[in-house]
């Protein structure tokens, strides 16, 4: 066996190195979890007491690290050059026109180029800027004759409450790393069932190859999820094995699949292009980053083939509520027929 490996580095590469290092990359880029301190270029065209006291607001928000500027068009540029991902202006004569009840703008920009920078910054900069002005926008109304219970429905008169469905701790390591490493993981066992079959070891059949390797990738799964239980934000007092056991159902569909492609009697590189081809959009069409039912058709279609299309939503369902509903993922399980045919057909 050892023999064999050493003569098939691609084999040895696929079954210990790949997982672990594409994981870990993906892990070292999602390790600083939700950025912040992130350049915010304020201008302060007013310089009085009140934006000096909005800065501190915007200051004292962890997402902004704020830079202050001359002048609007110093900010402009270095919001362009990417030296800033956003741009706060505080008008002149804010704070007398806000004494006066006057119509007052505070102009907010961002580089829409850097969406998840953006949206980031964008609610904590709002949030910021509402809470410190309220004070001075109370007291302006007061000093109208309104009464001071009733300032705060004129000011705020729906409360908007932005919390992220499944990313509520905007922990992207959390969010994204798991249903990234599942998709690693499924192409790294692809790709080595395609690799067995066409070049098995020099002992037994390949269906005693090919049971051994699918026991393999159970325990390299099943140590995957220990190893990121913290990532995996389940429940307090639940397990991980239960998504173990039910993530064993993605190896059917992989099995057939890789059945497939090997009685299609192409070479094994056309295979293993064909295999990467198909499970490469794994990730996009999780439903992790973007709704698939506003993709085009097409391409739900094609995400119902990918094993993984069907495992997170219950991935999902557990980590909210530590149960779900296990039927979900019977589609995996209509390839069970093919599987025992291909098997059987099995040199």
């Amino acid at each position: 066996m050892i023999a064999w490996l050493q003569r098939e580095p691609w084999q040895l590469f696929l079954l210990l190195l790949a997982p672990v290092l594409l994981v870990a990359a993906l892990y070292s880029v999602f390790a600083p979890r939700s950025p912040t301190e992130l350049t915010v270029a304020f201008v302060d065209q007013d310089h009085s007491a009140l934006s000096r006291a909005l800065g501190r607001a915007l200051q004292a928000t962890p997402a902004a690290k704020l830079q202050s500027m001359a002048t609007l068009a110093e900010a402009a540029e270095s919001l362009r050059s990417g030296q800033s991902y956003a741009l706060v202006m505080v008008p002149a004569d804010f704070s007398a026109d806000l004494r006066h009840g006057l119509n007052v703008t505070i102009e907010v920009r961002y580089n829409g180029s850097y969406l998840l920078m953006a949206r980031r910054l964008l609610t904590p900069l709002q949030q910021a800027i509402a809470a410190s002005l309220q004070q001075p926008a109370q007291l302006s109304l007061a000093a109208k004759g309104m009464p001071l219970v009733a300032t705060e429905a004129q000011l705020q008169p729906v409360q908007v409450s932005l919390l992220p469905l499944n990313n509520i701790g905007l922990d992207y390591a959390q969010f994204l790393l798991p249903p990234l490493a599942l998709a690693v993981w499924q192409l790294c066992a692809l790709l080595a069932m395609i690799n067995l079959l066409n070049r098995p070891a020099p002992w037994r059949g390949r269906r005693s190859q090919l049971s051994l390797l699918l026991l393999w990738q159970a325990l390299l799964l099943a140590l995957g999820m220990a190893l990121l239980t913290p990532l995996l934000a389940l429940p307090q007092g639940s397990h991980w094995w239960p998504l173990w056991l039910a993530a064993l159902t993605l190896l059917l569909p992989l099995l057939a699949l890789a059945l497939l492609l090997y009685r299609s009697g192409r070479e094994t590189t056309q295979q293993a292009s064909v295999a990467a081809a198909l499970l490469s959009p794994a990730f996009a069409y999780m439903g992790v980053t973007m709704p698939t039912v506003d993709m085009p058709l097409g391409a739900q279609w094609w995400g119902q083939l990918i094993p993984s299309t069907h495992y997170l939503p219950l991935l999902q369902q557990f980590r909210a509520s530590a149960s779900a509903d296990w039927w979900q993922l019977w589609p995996l399980l209509l390839f069970t027929p093919l599987v025992l045919w291909l098997w059987r057909k099995l040199a």
